[in-house]
């Protein structure tokens, strides 16, 4: 009897066995099928999009029978990413650098799905204005200003990443200037003040020009209506140059050229 009982437990021992093994490599295999490692293995994935943006037309554009869903952060598309609610997130590349360097189970996927130009969106009846910014751009660009202020807000020397402190000549009045602070390394928030690349250029811009400048957090769905409807006067945050957009506001000359891409799971 106690022979049999041995027998027995040995066999359910190795039955045991045999579909741990089986349950392990089956976890193996699925979890290599769903690692993304190129733009056509996000074919008939889910995918984040930052609400009010144009990465909905650009996922469509570029990955087959995607699935969209929306959020209003970054952190809410990390989050969602890390839990397995969507396969992957698209942004601009700085900014996925950004969130790389916090996020060191993310990854950014080599191909980019675009090359764009960014720029600062103007309101639409201020083509004064708009000629004035672009007066001052062409000059920081030609006396290596924007370049020493991509170097700064673009690198990896934290230390560095102030904005530059002028006295102000506002007998022109004020820009009231709208802007997202989660797009970091263009605007995020640093020691309770709103800084980044965007916000150094803009103060530069006007300081030249004689204007106060007044920053206005908004959410980024809201930055076109504000615009056109003239609560604001400029905006900038990544903000990338496309026909639709034209039709609804003024674009300054581009003050950045950079491209969309992929963020991941390793």
């Amino acid at each position: 009897m106690i022979w049999e009982v041995k027998n027995m437990l040995k066999k359910y021992k190795q039955y045991f066995l045999i579909l741990l093994l089986t349950i392990l490599m089956t976890a193996g295999c699925s979890n290599k099928l769903n690692i993304i490692n190129t733009k056509d293995d996000l074919n008939n994935k889910t995918i984040g999009v930052y609400t009010g943006s144009e990465y909905d037309t650009i996922a469509n554009d570029n990955i087959i029978n995607v699935n969209i869903s929306y959020y209003n952060s970054y952190s809410d598309q990390i989050s969602a990413l890390k839990a397995g609610k969507i396969d992957g997130f698209l942004t601009d590349e700085p900014l996925a650098k950004e969130i790389i360097k916090e996020n060191s189970n993310l990854k950014i996927l080599d191909e980019k799905l675009t090359e764009d130009s960014y720029a600062f969106a103007i309101n639409p009846s201020k083509q004064d204005l708009q000629n004035e910014i672009n007066r001052v751009l062409n000059k920081m660009k030609q006396n290596g200003k924007l370049q020493e202020l991509e170097e700064k807000w673009m690198g990896n020397d934290e230390s560095k990443k102030e904005l530059d402190n002028y006295n102000y000549d506002d007998s022109k009045g004020t820009i009231k200037f709208a802007t997202v602070s989660g797009s970091a390394p263009f605007a995020y928030m640093k020691n309770n003040k709103i800084v980044g690349y965007d916000i150094d250029v803009i103060n530069y811009i006007c300081k030249e020009l004689g204007y106060k400048l007044e920053v206005i957090e908004m959410s980024f769905d809201g930055i076109i209506p504000a615009l056109k409807s003239g609560k604001v006067d400029v905006s900038g945050c990544s903000i990338i140059v496309t026909e639709e957009r034209k039709k609804s506001v003024l674009f300054s000359e581009p003050d950045y050229t950079g491209g969309i891409v992929v963020i991941t799971r390793r």
